[in-house]
C-alpha cells in the first residue's frame, strides 16, 4: 500500500474523497496533533447511470466539483488530499494507482491502464485548484489501523502500532502490517480456502450470485453483512419446506432473494419474545452470526501468526464496519473464538478495538504521514 505508520504528532488540513460506488463522499479533516483529529465537514456526493460509462474525465469532474463546494471555492488555502480508491488498482506509489478494470457495473471510458491520483489531480487543475493536491491514493481498509495507531502513539511516543485492520460491515477486508513487507491489503474477503466449511445453503448462494463471480470472493459470502440475512433466508425456506415451521416464508421478505436484510438480524437477535417459532428464528440467526465471528477469529488469528508466529506478545486490530459495530454481542463472538483458538491467556493479547466511521480520519492520517506534515519532535 506504500503506507507509512504515523508517530502520532501530525497535524494539518487534509480533504478526503471516497470513491467506491455510484455514491461518495468528501470530508474536510484536522489533525490536531497528539492524536487528536477534527472531521470539520463532511458532504455527499452522487454519480448517474451515465456516469458510469461516460469518459473518465467527465467522471473525476463530478468528484471534484464536490471537492470544490466542500471547501467553498477556496483557492488561496493549500490542501493535500487523499483518495479513498475502493475499486480494483495497481499500487505503484503512495500517490500513484493503475486502474483496473472496475466492478460494480463501472466501465469508464479511459479510465483502465491509467493513474487514478493523476486524473484527480487534472480535474482539479481543471477546476482552477491548483491549491489542492493529491498526496496519497489509500484502500479503506488501512484506514482503521493508521487511524488507531494515530490515538495511541497521540497518547504515548512509543506505543506500538496497531497491527491489523479489518473492515467488517456489507463487505469485508483485512489490512496488515507485515514484518519486512510493511502494510499490505490482504484482500481478505476472497480467502477461498474456506470452501470445505461451506454449506449447501453457501454453495448454492455462490452459483446464483453473479457479482463477484461464482467462486470468488468465497470467505465474503459467508462471514459479511450483505450475504448473512441472505442464508438465513434460505434456511428458513429449507425448514418451511420440511417442517411445519415458518409457512408465512413466502412473504416477500422471504421469498425474493436477498430480499431479508442482515440489518434484521440485529432486530432478531433483540426480540425475548418466547413464541416458539421466533426463538426458532433466532436460534437460526445466532448460528449464521456466530459462524461468522469465528471465520473472522480464525483469519485474524492467522494473519496475526504471520506477524508473531507464537503470538507472544500484545496485538492491536483496528476494525471499523456495521456488522461489527451494530450486531449486538458480535465483538464478543469473536473473542470467545480467539479463547477456543489460542486459549484465554494468549486471547487476551489480542486486542480488537472499534474504530467507528475511520475512513475519512484515517485518510487523512495517511495524507499527513505521505506529505510529512509533522510537527517538530516532541
Amino acid at each position: 500500500t506504500f503506507v507509512e505508520q504515523p508517530c502520532g504528532d501530525e497535524r494539518g488540513r487534509a480533504i478526503v474523497v471516497d470513491w467506491g460506488g455510484t455514491h461518495g463522499r468528501v470530508g474536510a479533516v484536522r489533525l490536531e496533533g497528539q492524536g487528536q483529529v477534527g472531521i470539520l465537514r463532511e458532504d455527499a456526493f452522487t454519480f448517474t447511470e451515465d456516469d458510469k460509462a461516460a469518459p473518465a474525465d467527465r467522471v473525476f469532474d463530478v468528484i471534484v466539483a464536490a471537492v470544490d463546494r466542500l471547501i467553498g471555492g477556496d483557492r488561496r488555502t493549500a490542501y493535500a488530499l487523499a483518495l479513498v480508491y475502493s475499486f480494483p488498482a495497481r499500487l505503484e506509489r503512495i500517490d500513484r494507482a493503475i486502474a483496473l478494470p472496475m466492478t460494480k457495473g463501472w466501465h469508464p471510458a479511459g479510465l483502465e491502464g491509467r493513474d487514478v491520483a493523476g486524473l484527480l489531480g487534472a480535474a482539479l487543475g481543471r477546476r482552477g485548484l491548483s491549491n489542492v493536491a493529491v498526496r496519497a491514493v489509500a484502500n479503506d481498509t488501512v484506514a482503521p489501523m493508521v487511524l488507531q495507531t494515530y490515538r495511541m502513539r497521540g497518547r504515548d511516543g512509543s506505543a506500538r502500532p496497531a497491527e491489523v485492520g479489518l473492515i467488517l460491515g456489507t463487505g469485508t477486508n483485512q489490512a496488515a502490517d507485515l514484518p519486512g513487507f510493511g502494510i499490505r491489503n490482504l484482500e481478505s474477503g476472497d480467502f477461498n480456502l474456506v470452501s470445505p466449511q461451506q454449506t449447501p445453503y453457501d454453495l448454492a448462494l455462490d452459483r446464483e450470485v453473479t457479482d463477484p463471480a461464482p467462486g470468488a470472493q468465497l470467505f465474503e459470502k459467508m462471514v459479511s453483512g450483505q450475504y448473512l440475512g441472505e442464508i438465513v433466508r434460505r434456511v428458513v425456506g429449507d425448514l418451511a419446506a420440511s417442517t411445519s415451521l415458518f409457512q408465512w416464508s413466502a412473504v416477500p421478505a422471504f421469498a425474493t432473494p436477498f430480499g431479508f436484510s442482515s440489518v434484521n438480524l440485529s432486530r432478531i437477535e433483540a426480540d425475548a419474545s418466547s413464541r416458539p417459532e421466533r426463538q426458532t428464528l433466532r436460534a437460526v440467526s445466532r448460528l449464521v452470526v456466530a459462524r461468522s465471528a469465528r471465520l473472522v477469529a480464525t483469519t485474524l488469528v492467522g494473519t496475526l501468526r504471520q506477524i508473531d508466529p507464537a503470538l507472544a506478545r500484545p496485538h492491536t486490530i483496528a476494525v471499523d464496519g456495521s456488522l461489527w459495530g451494530g450486531y449486538p454481542g458480535y465483538a464478543g463472538l469473536v473473542r470467545a473464538a480467539f479463547e477456543e483458538l489460542v486459549g484465554p491467556e494468549t486471547a487476551a493479547r489480542i486486542r480488537p478495538e472499534f474504530v467507528r466511521d475511520s475512513t475519512a480520519a484515517g485518510a487523512a492520517v495517511i495524507a499527513a504521514v505521505a506529505g510529512r506534515e509533522r510537527t517538530p519532535a516532541r
